[in-house]
């Protein structure tokens, strides 16, 4: 489920990330050097790297259903879910799950993802409506391209993620008890710049939005571990105090 490190001193905090549509756990993989004193995992979507032989989930709540299971069963606590694009959508169904169960999570930071309810509508049938979709996100380089092989097993990952973003339907009346962060980037795409903010319908506690510079992959070039570092130290914080006055 989970990759990463426990870094030599760590305290500050612990951190699991989703990865978008196609994308894999070693997406993060730099976090942890950036995040010296936090934990830092990602969750592994079955079909990736060293779960390749793996068959995709039957929907987006049934992955985090395993997700969670295999959380409670390594006794893990996490101080933030962060979530990027599809992968803000598994982190959201996560933590209500990990709520369900009495170990909730302070921080649930949403990116690069509109509100579930106003989703832009997602094509995972046809490879040419796909590679479309995907050039609106982020431009495949010319390598990736000529590589036949390489383009064709990126496609079947993304048309399996796509297709469990495209059935999810269990979000409407959800709301988390978790600080609630929406970051989006400034030239993200209109369907999601303009629908971020609509997270705000699921928070039940405290609402934030913040804009990022980029687009929708905004944090190739500036991964938000700043932002990162403040809320687990936020959390950290807010922990300390609650055993003091209990």
């Amino acid at each position: 489920m989970a990759s990463g490190a426990t870094p030599s001193g760590a305290g500050s905090g612990s951190v699991l990330c989703f990865p978008h549509a196609g994308g894999c756990a070693s997406f993060f993989r730099s976090w942890q050097p950036l995040l010296p004193t936090a934990r830092v995992h990602a969750v592994q979507y079955p079909g990736r790297e060293d779960r390749f032989a793996e068959p995709a989930p039957e929907s987006l709540c049934a992955l985090a259903r395993a997700v969670t299971e295999e959380i409670l069963a390594l006794d893990e606590r996490y101080s933030l879910l962060f979530g990027h694009s599809m992968g803000a959508y598994v982190a959201f169904e996560v933590d209500r799950l990990l709520r369900e169960a009495g170990v909730p999570t302070p921080t649930l930071v949403l990116s690069s993802a509109a509100s579930p309810a106003l989703r832009p509508p997602v094509p995972y049938e046809e490879d040419a409506d796909v590679l479309a979709y995907l050039e609106r996100y982020e431009p495949l380089s010319a390598e990736l391209r000529q590589n036949e092989e390489l383009l064709g097993l990126l496609l079947e990952y993304v048309k399996d993620d796509l297709r469990l973003v495209s059935g999810y339907r269990e979000h409407s009346g959800k709301r988390t008890g978790a600080r609630l962060v929406s970051v989006v980037g400034e030239h993200d795409i209109p369907e999601i710049r303009t629908r971020a903010g609509q997270w705000r319908d699921h928070a039940g506690a405290e609402f934030v939005q913040v804009v990022k510079a980029g687009g929708h992959f905004y944090l190739r070039a500036d991964p938000p571990v700043g932002l990162i570092a403040a809320e687990l130290a936020r959390a950290g914080s807010l922990d300390s105090l609650s055993r003091k006055t209990s």
